[in-house]
């Protein structure tokens, strides 16, 4: 039943909801710090919601188009002309057909910073275009970009500048032609990606504002003053009658139509193509294409540019005017690549097409969130105080409540953006959600702390707190007792130990015993193992208790590789220090044992029992007579035979058994690369095994000997050659099945 919780409670609950509400609340709106990882979030989340919702129409049809300057144009100048930069006349000549055409406005994305190089009068060309067409905004530069952005007049109409001409012309000599410039640098995030548009930007040259690329060629489309500069109100920026909403104090949010060639593109040779020019091609061939006036298939009477923003810019490669943007046609790397002329295109379609997207009103995002803070906190407390054995399904509930408001956030926001155009980011309402969880949960832990606290106090001094940790969730395992479950048992022990002890002083041999049994405890508890007990330098572990584990034998026999290959660092460092040095010899063993509490009422240890147990630790002694490191049982090994490189050892009784079992040698991982020299032994005393098993003790003898002679080490090959040599001069009885009986433990 639910527990009737007392004003106090209540209060407190209030508190806590109402002080995250304020944290998410402040957070998410960044007025006093903000959060970068947060912030790229949110930015992402945009990303993505422009790649889910793919490429857009446009409402009527494109109102810019791209004339392209392409490798096809370069290649269509004739050759003495192609030197950069191009004469002027080529851009005069495509400002004067475009015109023909019906362009609204021309805007050339290229900085031309140097008079030309071809003649001095060739400049005057295309000055007298621009003068002669008042629809051409030219392309500038300007510093400090991110400075001071302008306000309003007094009176609240647009601010108009005037440059100073006698000293700047932000990086292009036309400038003066009819003050026609926009500022064409762009604006990234701390990403590096390109999501917003400024109106204008601020030259600390001149010290004035001048309208951005875009924006420039929106005043000449509306028949606005060219330094005409867009008021700045609260929440947006307003350019003759159309209001274009902020995204952030400085810029807006560009609504991308698609990812690059969206718009219409045209090469810029085929502009300058006309009756009165001849391209490389035609200088070749002796053939006029004219591909912009041919009377009947001419660019010039396609209608493609009338009443267009046409913008001229490169696509060349070596420019490099390539751009990251919000926009991708996939999560691959590149795929929001697009070209500096068309992420100007996208801005100026978006403002021509009030096609904008807006962000959600502050006021409704912090109401949101506190909802979902005082739903979510009350929500999953009311579930946690029905103390019923339904406990567990009402903590389910309580966690799939918070990941559909989770979810259903994401999907309400990509909705909002898709089919209103209104953006808001689900990480606020989200880090709301998880907060008013995760503090709910750690709440209710405060409330039941106390009990959890006793139970540690009584057991922690006498079991590891893997087994605390299990009783503070379980109190019935307190019982003494146990359980018979398949593990594995893993002993290791220190080769000559007690003459290594007596050659060193007590002080100086605790030092060495806390440091070797700190490696190897380590490597156990890291390998999910349960540490049993020391016994003196010998360890005993286990594995598949407490906690079932699947793959127990998997792990013991990789503690066992990761401890030999530790005690070997170990040992250079002890080699530094003058230490003696020490081998280590494990034994390891699967099969049904017991494991329980096993002790008395005061005092019990958590432990494993059974002759599988005993067997673990004779394998960790029987390595001994066969100068190995790891020893394991066949039971062990048919559960790793296919992850670890492996040799079988002997038909073994040890002592106090009468059944033979089969053992082997654990030897390594089974992708391990294994020294040359070390391999060819092994392959030559497994070659030998199957002569010595054939009672072929001649031949088992020779490929034993050419073993020792490849690896000088290889132990496991003198022992069984001391053996055939025994065999050969007193032959085994017939019935002879190979089995050693070991005679000491």
């Amino acid at each position: 039943m639910k527990k009737k919780r007392s004003w106090k409670e209540q209060l407190w609950k209030f508190i806590i909801c109402a002080v995250l509400s304020f944290i998410v609340i402040v957070i998410d709106s960044e007025v006093l710090f903000s959060i970068q990882p947060l912030k790229e979030l949110q930015l992402k989340q945009l990303d993505e919601n422009f790649r889910v919702r793919g490429k857009i129409p446009f409402p009527d049809s494109a109102k810019v188009v791209i004339v392209e300057i392409t490798q096809n144009t370069y290649n269509g100048i004739p050759v003495d002309q192609r030197k950069w930069p191009w004469p002027r006349e080529f851009f005069a000549k495509v400002v004067r057909n475009l015109n023909a055409a019906g362009a609204k406005a021309v805007g050339i994305d290229i900085l031309m910073s140097s008079k030309n190089i071809f003649s001095e009068e060739d400049d005057s060309t295309l000055i007298n275009a621009i003068r002669e067409s008042g629809n051409v905004v030219v392309a500038g530069k300007a510093t400090n970009i991110e400075g001071n952005v302008g306000v309003d007049g007094e009176d609240g109409s647009a601010v108009k500048f005037q440059i100073k001409r006698e000293a700047e012309d932000y990086g292009n000599v036309f400038f003066f032609a009819d003050s026609s410039i926009g500022i064409v640098q762009v604006v990234a995030d701390n990403d590096g990606v390109h999501r917003r548009y400024l109106p204008f930007m601020y030259s600390s040259s001149s010290e004035e504002l001048v309208p951005s690329f875009g924006f420039a060629l929106v005043n000449k489309a509306l028949g606005l003053p060219p330094q005409y500069l867009s008021k700045n109100l609260v929440d947006a920026f307003v350019i003759g009658n159309i209001e274009v909403p902020k995204f952030d104090n400085i810029s807006m949010l560009i609504n991308f139509y698609g990812a690059s060639r969206t718009f219409p593109h045209f090469d810029f040779i085929n502009i300058l193509d006309d009756a009165e020019f001849a391209t490389q091609d035609e200088l070749e061939y002796g053939v006029d294409l004219n591909i912009w006036d041919d009377e009947f298939s001419g660019l010039l009477h396609s209608g493609a540019f009338k009443d267009k923003i046409v913008l001229i810019g490169s696509t060349m490669e070596e420019d490099r005017d390539v751009l990251p943007v919000s926009f991708a046609t996939s999560d691959k790397s590149g795929a929001n690549m697009m070209y500096g002329v068309e992420f100007h295109a996208n801005a100026i379609q978006s403002i021509l097409d009030r096609n904008f997207i807006r962000k959600l009103n502050p006021f409704l995002d912090y109401l949101l969130i506190i909802v979902l803070i005082f739903g979510i906190f009350y929500g999953s407390s009311y579930f946690r105080e029905l103390k019923t054995k339904m406990n567990f399904a009402y903590e389910i509930l309580a966690i799939v409540l918070a990941a559909g408001l989770f979810f259903g956030m994401r999907h309400l926001s990509y909705v909002s953006f898709v089919e209103f155009k209104v953006y808001f980011s689900f990480l606020g309402p989200a880090l709301g959600i998880v907060l008013a969880y995760f503090s709910s949960t750690a709440y209710f832990l405060v409330l039941e702390r106390r009990q959890k606290a006793q139970i540690k106090g009584m057991f922690s001094q006498y079991v590891d707190m893997t087994i605390v940790d299990a009783l503070v969730s379980d109190p019935e395992k307190l019982q003494l007792g146990g359980e018979k479950k398949e593990l594995t048992v893993f002993f290791s022990d220190i080769a000559g130990f007690s003459t290594f002890s007596e050659s060193k002083d007590p002080e100086d041999l605790v030092k060495f015993l806390n440091e070797y049994l700190s490696a190897m405890s380590q490597s156990v508890m890291q390998n999910k193992g349960t540490l049993d007990k020391f016994i003196g330098d010998a360890v005993m572990a286990f594995w598949g208790a407490p906690i079932p584990q699947e793959d127990h034998a998997f792990l013991a026999c990789k503690t066992a590789i990761e401890q030999q290959r530790l005690i070997r660092e170990m040992r250079e460092k002890w080699k530094k220090e003058g230490q003696p040095l020490i081998d280590v010899r494990i034994g390891i063993n699967s099969g049904p044992m017991v494991v329980g509490n096993v002790g008395g009422t005061q005092r019990f240890d958590y432990t494993v029992m059974g002759d599988n147990v005993n067997l673990g630790s004779r394998l960790e002694g029987a390595n001994k007579p066969y100068g190995t490191n790891i020893m394991i049982s066949e039971t062990t090994y048919e559960y790793v035979k296919d992850q670890f490189i492996t040799r079988e050892l002997d038909h073994l009784v040890v002592k106090g058994k009468t059944k033979p079992l089969i053992v082997y040698e654990l030897i390594d991982f089974v992708d391990a690369s294994l020294p040359p020299a070390y391999k060819e032994s092994i392959d030559l005393y497994c070659q030998a095994m199957v002569k010595y098993k054939e009672r072929n003790f001649q031949e088992a003898i020779s490929l034993f000997e050419r073993a020792i002679t490849v690896n000088p080490d290889e132990s496991v090959s003198k022992l069984y050659l001391e053996r055939a040599h025994a065999y050969l001069e007193n032959p085994p009885p017939d019935n002879w099945d190979g089995v050693f009986i070991m005679k000491t433990k």
